[in-house]
């Protein structure tokens, strides 16, 4: 299908590997011109090289947890860009814990990574979209905003997220922005898969075995990959969904039993 990006600008944050690099890999063979944003200088740049490989891409370092780095991050990717079309909000990993266990600091932290930095985006995106006559913004969330799992943080700040996106869409859409939640069960990516490798080497089991245990109450007893992850953002992201809005799209291989 043909997705209809060709020539469109795209930021991705959170981009030098894992769910954030598949989709600017999926967006650049979709045509975007792709800007990707992350901490570690040296994997960022190893991706832009991967992207380089289909079309324009960039490579602009920032760290999200900074409030001051994210207005000169979207006004660089839009100077080199062009322009900004699509945002695609992806943020990192915060602490697990119960509420004994974390620390104050700890949760300023996850607020600072996973909800200041949702809202300082949007904030320097949409100017840049409204010019250009609309946009696409696209947050990646997590399935336990939908069924919270024993990850405290991210239950809270990530359900905080999907309130902010469900009010700007009712905002946005006046200005032909579109804002969506696309949120992932288990993948194999960072995180994940480090647990299904230590789960392999700790048992003595194949890696299949492993990441079948891993998957857990996934009925199709596996993991999702980031290319699967990546086709529905890119989709989401697109003109071919022009009516969805304001939607938190859960893809977990039906692994959640929640009607809605």
């Amino acid at each position: 299908m043909d997705l209809g990006l060709t020539g469109k600008a795209a930021l991705v944050t959170a981009a030098s590997d894992g769910l954030g690099l598949a989709c600017a890999q999926r967006l650049a063979e979709a045509g975007c011109r792709v800007a990707i944003a992350a901490r570690d200088g040296v994997k960022l740049e190893a991706a832009r090289v991967r992207l380089a490989a289909l079309g324009d891409a960039h490579a602009i370092p920032a760290d999200l947890r900074r409030g001051e780095t994210i207005a000169p991050l979207v006004a660089e990717a839009v100077r080199r860009l062009g322009g900004l079309d699509i945002l695609i909000v992806n943020g990192g990993h915060v602490a697990y814990g119960d509420l004994d266990a974390l620390a104050e600091a700890q949760w300023y932290e996850a607020f600072e990574l996973l909800v200041m930095s949702a809202v300082r985006l949007v904030g320097a995106a949409l100017p840049h979209m409204r010019a250009r006559g609309g946009g696409d913004i696209v947050f990646i969330g997590s399935s336990t905003t939908r069924e919270p799992a024993a990850h405290l943080l991210s239950n809270v700040m990530r359900a905080g997220v999907a309130g902010l996106a469900k009010t700007l869409a009712h905002d946005a859409a006046h200005d032909n922005i579109r804002v969506n939640v696309v949120a992932p069960g288990y993948f194999d990516t960072g995180r994940v898969r480090r647990r299904v490798d230590e789960t392999a080497a700790a048992d003595g089991v194949p890696r299949a075995e492993a990441e079948r245990r891993i998957a857990g109450a996934a009925p199709m007893g596996r993991l999702g990959t980031a290319e699967e992850f990546a086709d529905l953002v890119a989709f989401v992201a697109s003109r071919r969904a022009a009516y969805l809005a304001g939607t938190t799209i859960t893809i977990d291989g039906a692994a959640g039993r929640s009607l809605f």
